[in-house]
């Protein structure tokens, strides 16, 4: 097998100087480094090891860097170090570590402890089921504030075997981050976007829409989304509230999505609001469409949707969007989202539907969908609903839905 110096010695030959200073100035300190107390000096060579130095080639593997940069005795003597951080570490709060990565003053265990994480993700008494719960929190933020070369394998485990510990560190760093009114929570998409991720979420999302101020709208939105799925509603329904009266009513990008997640989960108390406030305004009505139709798509959203709850959405949102076709004779998106909500109200195993429908029929706006009307009741009493393709291509062979024409369409 050949050695170091045989398998990099261009590199190997380059760094003799740093070896022999390294050396000259860590080996009389070497208890200290082995035993996790100069953190200084082990964060030197968890740099070297993430990648982080210019002048040391980042083809060489990772293990190999270490032993580039420091002689054996050292080399050994750093190892010593990484473990002891992995098992006996003071590390930081949450809160602390956010706070060091907004102002850009990264806390020198904190690439010790990617390292060492990397390092032995191999060995049984360091996998991630295996380490202290102070480490698996410092860890996880430490991960998201410090950008390295790493892809750090061992959070996927810390997320399927320590939840309360990872459901701990994103609380508490995210929080901070959102009270420092930063516009972004790393990690935070990858969190809700993974269904198996739900657990943690629940644990998660409600204290951040609490706290969480300066979001994007598209993230608002996502966020919202993931909380239905799998927060607790009746703490989702309270958080909203007081977030309608905090949030500005004139920025209605934002405002309708918290206005839309109170409706849907109460809305007898909040329909009147949802129409008043939406008026005949498309700048309401069109988030207001593309928020709640993916909900009601989900299997997963563990919404109740009354008949009466659907028809006030299709009474608020269907006259603002004329059923039809594109140029080329495919229904437009918003149709396609409008055509769902009816087709929910079809879908309905309320009692109640029949009703519903007629009522819905009786208002004057929706005079433009009264064949579509017709034929949900149909639907809805034949008691065994179509899948929505097969619901949609009813629609358009009974040409209920018309095609578009506009002057800019015609040949001249």
């Amino acid at each position: 097998m050949q050695t170091i110096e045989e398998r990099y010695q261009h590199d190997y030959r380059e760094h003799e100087h740093t070896r022999i200073e390294n050396d000259r100035n860590l080996l009389p300190k070497l208890k200290d480094i082995s035993q996790g107390k100069d953190i200084d000096a082990l964060e030197r060579f968890a740099k070297g090891y993430l990648g982080m130095f210019l002048d040391l080639d980042n083809t060489i593997p990772p293990q190999q860097r270490i032993q580039i940069l420091a002689s054996p005795d050292l080399a050994g003597g750093i190892h010593e170090g990484f473990k002891t951080i992995l098992l006996d570490g003071q590390f930081p709060e949450p809160e602390l570590i956010a706070d060091s990565m907004l102002d850009d003053k990264p806390y020198p265990i904190g690439y010790v402890l990617l390292a060492a994480l990397d390092l032995f993700s191999d060995e049984s008494r360091f996998q991630t089921p295996q380490l202290p719960d102070s480490t698996i929190i410092a860890a996880i933020c430490f991960h998201y504030a410090y950008k390295t070369e790493m892809q750090d394998q061992w959070l996927s485990a810390a997320i399927e075997h320590r939840q309360t510990q990872t459901a701990e560190a994103l609380r508490a760093f995210w929080q901070q981050l959102a009270q420092r009114n930063t516009d972004h929570l790393p990690g935070l998409q990858h969190l809700i976007r993974d269904r198996q991720n739900d657990k943690i979420s629940a644990q998660v999302l409600l204290p951040i829409l609490e706290t969480w101020k300066t979001c994007r709208k598209s993230t608002l939105r996502d966020v919202l989304h993931a909380a239905i799925r799998t927060t607790d509603h009746t703490q989702l329904l309270r958080i909203s509230e007081t977030a309608l009266e905090e949030w500005n009513a004139a920025e209605p990008s934002r405002y309708i999505l918290w206005l839309a997640t109170a409706f849907l989960l109460a809305p007898a108390k909040y329909d009147m609001v949802l129409s008043d406030y939406t008026g005949r305004s498309k700048e309401k009505i069109l988030p207001l469409l593309d928020f709640v139709t993916p909900i009601l798509l989900s299997d997963e959203h563990r919404l109740n949707m009354s008949a009466d709850a659907l028809a006030q959405l299709l009474r608020i949102i269907a006259p603002k969007f004329t059923p039809q076709k594109d140029r080329y004779g495919e229904l437009s998106d918003i149709t396609r989202k409008v055509m769902y909500l009816f087709y929910c109200l079809a879908a309905s195993n309320d009692p109640e539907t029949e009703s519903a429908i007629k009522r819905l029929s009786l208002v004057r706006v929706m005079k433009l969908y009264k064949s579509i009307l017709n034929y949900v009741r149909d639907v809805y009493r034949q008691q065994q609903s179509p899948t929505f393709e097969v619901f949609l291509k009813q629609l358009v062979d009974g040409e209920m839905v018309k095609s578009r024409i506009k002057w800019s369409d015609i040949a001249h």
